[in-house]
């Protein structure tokens, strides 16, 4: 491959052997800057090239580089989807956006400038069949009505350059059900990687192999003990939605009376417990552990809680939702500026000084290796002072100053200060509540850093973030790197050669023009590679290191018809918990029938009447339906806009354990809610913590598996797992449906677990 990239660029630079100038009368003129590809790959295939049918999904870090590698290539037909509006943090490697672009569908822009690039047509009567068509769609690929399996199949090949688990495993299920290969590939810093997946070939497709693990961390260690960045961060994004979110119960730093009330109850309960164990906890709720831990003392509010909630009543964000969009201050209001800032100063001088020393003055951090430091009340006083401009010490926030930039590391005081001027913001602003927190949202990002670098302060905590380390943790974000997307971007390209090279062998050989011999190079398993760029070269010097395509894992039950084992309390979960938690966010159906006994308790899609099954919704499992579920029971689930259907084994189970908060080792009853307590085929395996081996033993880092979902309701977590199927074997139908043959041959194994280092949402 690297050989065949080296000559392709090579004779395109140069002008070709006079013999290419002279056209035969079967051939389609080729532009001079096609020249050098036609002599490395030859004409017929050049033709294929000009004439096939691409479908390209993202149009960011990777999707520039590629449609700028389609255009120069010779690829004239080509539809690209992506949802996504053009940020300002895209400009330093999205290089087919300027500043202008800012605001605009990145397919659109992205589209037309790449449209710029294809070398035009020679005059000729085959002009018109000859112009290029770059065709943008700005919408969600999940979007069923409009792409769906018979929109995939009117391409030749479709090419991935995503940057989320759900989309990705929606192209991986809809090229499949499309029989349409399809070249994936991902970058993690200086890592990346290159894929084919093509159903006829028999190839591992996306979800053969498990994604890393899930990384929780524990309510109490974000309320109270935090111990590293990320701990605080986390507290500074539920911060965010305690002072701005539309609902202020969505928090889990949220305190009302009658949580309180049951948090009492719950300690109490431990107590008497704890008499009774020995010492070793008992059940009890993470709310109540969460404010024993908190320093508050049972059934008593934070400090700061009421102070919040008399701010979020000042800004007007909780009567946003009246219809109001009269601003809470006018410019040159005066009077409601310093009351603002006086309630900002109030509510901070709660969070960071009174119930620090609150929690001090209890003893809870007598055995804490560094015991927290409160704000000092002087740079308290500043938080006045700073946005009107009283005093001498009047200092504009950070990102307001001229040699503010998003690098810079910011003091107590500056967190403090740009804290003032975000409440300020809102003030000014028509737009509360304010939306869920985004990571590309000028404000959202600010309050966090500020916040959460005051708390690390307060903690003692090492690194301090600046705003542009602390937006890639709070967005679970490993930074992009512009060369590793150019490099991964001409790997996808090589292999589209490869696929429609075979593809015109098993055109010629159905065709019956070839003899009859078996063209092994239509197998894409043949002719494709799957490709690592590494970190650090090989031995022998490679950055690059190509492998044999693998076969399909044989408990994958997206392209092997695996049985999925589910593990869950039958009695407690209701079918809509299970409809919107396991089935649609875990397993990824996007119109599922759901079947109990062979009878169907839900159905979706079109033409489909969603109030007929809405009274089994509200349902525990084990009272649907034919016999309901319970343990042993198997859940029937199809979805034909996927064409994917799969056999869930349910086992119940009504006691979860959990491993203790402290370093003991010891287990407890798990307290989350009920919906967090499931295990999908057992144990979850753990990907691979390393890269491919390169061959003097080195290994590089895997990539981690970011958040995928716009609306993850849990902070806490910060990497999202796909779900590893378990058992091999495929229940028939029971419903009279008509399904298709599976024709592929079960039982090969994967030769080898790889690494995902495409999991990364680049900083947008």
């Amino acid at each position: 491959d690297i050989k065949i990239f080296e000559v392709v660029v090579l004779l395109t630079s140069y002008p070709c052997h006079p013999s290419y100038n002279t056209m035969s009368t079967d051939t389609p003129p080729c532009p001079p800057l096609l020249r050098g590809i036609r002599s490395a790959l030859g004409p017929t295939l050049l033709t294929q090239i000009l004439q096939s049918k691409i479908l390209l999904v993202g149009s960011g870090g990777i999707g520039c580089e590629l449609l700028k590698n389609l255009a120069l290539s010779g690829f004239r037909n080509v539809d690209v989807i992506d949802l996504d509006t053009i940020d300002v943090s895209n400009l330093n490697r999205q290089f087919l956006f300027r500043s202008q672009h800012v605001g605009m569908p990145k397919c659109v822009v992205a589209s037309e400038a790449a449209l710029k690039m294809v070398p035009p047509p020679l005059p000729s009567s085959q002009e018109d069949t000859m112009g290029a068509k770059y065709t943008p769609y700005h919408g969600n690929v999940c979007d069923n009505s409009k792409f769906n399996v018979p929109y995939v199949q009117k391409f030749d090949l479709v090419l991935n350059a995503l940057d989320n688990i759900a989309a990705r495993r929606r192209v991986n299920r809809l090229c499949l059900a499309a029989n349409v290969p399809l070249v994936e590939a991902g970058t993690s810093g200086y890592l990346g990687q290159v894929t084919v997946i093509d159903k006829s070939s028999n190839t591992e497709c996306y979800e053969c192999q498990p994604k890393p693990t899930q990384k929780v961390y524990p309510i109490c260690t974000i309320r109270s003990t935090p111990s590293q960045p990320v701990h605080c961060i986390v507290w500074a994004k539920e911060m965010y939605k305690l002072c701005f979110g539309p609902n202020v119960g969505d928090s889990m730093l949220f305190e009302d009376e009658e949580s309180l009330k049951a948090e009492k109850a719950a300690e109490e309960e431990n107590e008497e417990g704890d008499e009774g164990d020995n010492g070793q906890e008992s059940n009890g709720t993470a709310a109540a552990a969460a404010a024993a831990t908190d320093g508050q003392e049972s059934g008593e509010k934070s400090t700061y809680m009421d102070l919040i909630v008399g701010l979020r009543s000042l800004l007007g964000v909780d009567n946003a939702n009246e219809g109001d969009e009269k601003k809470v201050l006018e410019s040159g209001d005066d009077a409601k500026r310093k009351e603002v800032l006086s309630k900002a100063h109030e509510s901070l001088t709660a969070l960071f000084v009174t119930e620090i020393e609150k929690q001090i003055g209890m003893d809870r951090y007598k055995t804490a290796e560094k015991v927290p430091v409160p704000v000092s009340l002087d740079d308290l006083a500043k938080c006045t002072t700073t946005i009107t401009g009283e005093g001498e010490d009047h200092l504009l926030p950070p990102t307001e100053r001229k040699d503010y930039a998003p690098t810079q590391i910011w003091s107590s005081s500056d967190c403090i200060q740009e804290l003032a001027s975000c409440f300020l913001d809102v003030a000014t602003s028509t737009n509360q509540p304010l939306p869920e927190f985004d990571k590309d949202d000028d404000m959202a990002m600010r309050f966090v850093t500020a916040a959460s670098n005051l708390r690390s302060y307060v903690f003692q905590i090492d690194p301090i973030q600046s705003l542009y380390s602390a937006k890639g943790i709070a967005g679970n974000i490993i930074p992009a790197i512009a060369t590793t997307n150019a490099i991964v971007a001409g790997l996808q390209v090589l292999q589209c050669f490869h696929i429609l090279k075979a593809q015109l062998s098993a055109s010629s050989k159905s065709d019956g023009n070839g003899d009859g011999a078996v063209d092994e190079t239509s197998n894409l398993k043949k002719t494709c590679r799957y490709t690592y760029c590494l970190r650090d070269k090989t031995r022998k010097g490679y950055y690059l290191q190509p492998t044999t395509l693998p076969d399909p894992n044989p408990n994958c039950f997206v392209c092997r018809n695996a049985i999925i084992s589910l593990t869950l309390n039958t009695q407690e979960w209701t079918l809509d918990m299970l409809l919107a938690r396991v089935i649609k966010k875990e397993l990824g159906f996007q119109e599922p029938t759901i079947l109990v006994g062979g009878d169907i308790v839900y159905e979706e899609g079109e033409d489909i009447d969603p109030s007929e099954y809405a009274i089994n919704l509200p349902k525990k499992l084990v009272n649907l339906p034919s016999g309901g579920v319970a343990h042993g029971s198997v859940i029937r689930i199809e979805d034909y806009s996927q064409d994917l259907e799969v056999d869930v084994n349910v086992s119940h189970k009504d006691v979860w354990m959990m491993k203790a908060d402290d370093d003991s080792g010891k287990e407890k009853v798990d307290d989350r809610e009920e919906i967090d307590k499931f295990e999908i085929g057992g144990k979850k395996p753990v990907a691979a913590a390393t890269a491919a081996d390169s061959s003097d033993g080195a290994k590089d880092n895997a990539a981690q598996d970011p958040a995928a979902e716009e609306d993850d309701d849990d902070d806490i977590e910060i990497i999202v797992d796909d779900d590893t199927p378990a058992k091999d074997t495929a229940a028939a139908s029971s419903n009279g449906k008509k399904r298709k043959p599976d024709t592929e041959e079960d039982g090969n194994k994967a030769k080898k677990a790889k690494v995902d280092t495409d999991e990364v949402i680049e900083i947008e």
